[in-house]
């Protein structure tokens, strides 16, 4: 039997992600609106290119699952993934492409603040969703493994008696 903590974690990891439209109740202003709503770890569709497939259709909505995602992790990031995995609600970032009146188009799915934060500040379409376990505990392992954390430096007071900005 193998330790699975002595083996090396893995940098990628496959998903889908679900896309939903709900109708809007009591709403006179729209009909209802797209969402994504999940995502799933692990994928049948892993390694192919990234597709959609209806999953439920009823008069108060639809749901679609788009396969072939893969979330990949990068060692400099790793900061930003244990502040995701500390905060109150670890989240899955979804970057889509949108056209208007369209569902969206999951193409990005990331771990990462940052990465969603540069996406945001494009205009892109980011919605986050809850982190499924299973992701929680492989980007765990993949921060115990590869984060550390800097020391605080102390800063040094300037030496006032030798009349480096002394007041004298």
């Amino acid at each position: 039997m193998t330790d699975s903590l002595s083996t090396p974690v893995p940098d990628s990891f496959s998903v889908s992600v679900i896309v939903e439209y709900r109708k809007a109740r009591d709403n006179r202003w729209e009909d209802g609106h797209w969402q994504v709503s999940g995502v799933v770890a692990g994928s049948e569709a892993a390694g192919r290119a990234v597709s959609a497939r209806q999953l439920h259709t009823a008069t108060e909505g639809q749901q679609y699952l788009w396969s072939g995602l893969r979330i990949k992790l990068y060692r400099d990031d790793a900061e930003s993934y244990y502040f995701n995995l500390l905060s109150d609600n670890p989240s899955v970032f979804i970057i889509c492409n949108q056209e208007a009146g369209e569902p969206p188009a999951p193409s990005i799915a990331t771990l990462s603040y940052g990465e969603a934060t540069s996406y945001m500040e494009t205009d892109v379409v980011v919605e986050s969703v809850d982190m499924p376990a299973e992701l929680y505990r492989w980007a765990e392992r993949f921060v115990l493994e590869h984060y550390v954390q800097e020391k605080r430096k102390k800063r040094k007071r300037e030496n006032w008696k030798e009349g480096n900005g002394s007041r004298n």
